[in-house]
């Protein structure tokens, strides 16, 4: 059986899959990190008969992300991808990274500004105030999507890219991209008109698309993340991107 292939957030991992309506805060977080049968990339992987070999992580950033994809590709445990395989490749806000800890011995997420679940406030001070730029460093991840893609097509495997929850514009023509650009939480609500905000991913953000994601019941009140409801929504969005437009063969 070919592969799946899947790398992104917090939202592909499918943290929080298994709240049910009615749940209070603290049983929600009783079971958000439990493995789900139900998330989308799951569920599509049943869809399309593959295996899904995961990368994706809760909180992770996208500089996380390519690290990932570089230890799965080319690390000491790489996996060889056949060209039957397809990989598909949600893209996170760029109000996060990741910075390798001395004292802890990891990389540890950051969140820019510093968020209510971000333990590593004071330097995400420091880089909010000093060394980020939002068009800087989407130039940035626009460039590494073109090289990720010149990979993929050297191997003769398909890949695909999605935006999560943020609408992002590239300076650059970035080729692969599902639902011509718009991400999984504009399709998942269908309303593809810019948001009024940019969707940071902190469970206290009030952009107008996740309450109307809340509003419609497809992701928990606590956090955001989908629910059952939403993840099979997702699930058909992206099997009909996959499938029905001719990308892959079922």
């Amino acid at each position: 059986m070919n592969n799946l292939i899947t790398f992104g957030d917090s939202w592909v991992k499918g943290v929080g899959t298994e709240y049910e309506q009615g749940m209070n805060e603290d049983q929600y977080h009783q079971i958000k990190e439990k493995e789900s049968k139900y998330c989308f990339r799951n569920l599509v992987s049943h869809h399309l008969n593959l295996t899904n070999i995961d990368r994706s992580r809760g909180g992770s950033s996208n500089q996380k992300q390519f690290r990932l994809a570089l230890e799965t590709f080319f690390g000491q445990d790489k996996i060889k991808p056949s060209k039957d395989d397809v990989v598909i490749w949600g893209i996170t806000s760029v109000f996060r990274t990741e910075l390798w800890s001395n004292q802890n011995q990891r990389y540890e997420d950051i969140f820019l500004p510093q968020g209510q679940h971000n333990q590593n406030s004071a330097v995400s001070k420091i880089l909010t105030l000093n060394h980020h730029d939002e068009k800087k460093e989407l130039e940035v991840l626009g460039n590494q999507l073109l090289l990720w893609n010149a990979y993929f097509k050297s191997i003769g495997v398909k890949n695909f890219w999605f935006d999560v929850f943020n609408d992002h514009k590239w300076s650059q023509q970035i080729d692969n991209f599902l639902f011509e650009g718009s991400s999984l939480l504009s399709c998942l609500i269908n309303d593809h008109t810019p948001s009024d905000k940019y969707h940071k991913s902190d469970w206290n953000d009030v952009d107008r698309k996740i309450k109307k994601a809340k509003e419609m019941d497809l992701v928990n009140p606590f956090t955001g993340h989908p629910n059952k409801s939403g993840h099979k929504k997702l699930a058909e969005l992206l099997q009909d991107q996959l499938t029905k437009t001719g990308r892959i063969v079922n």
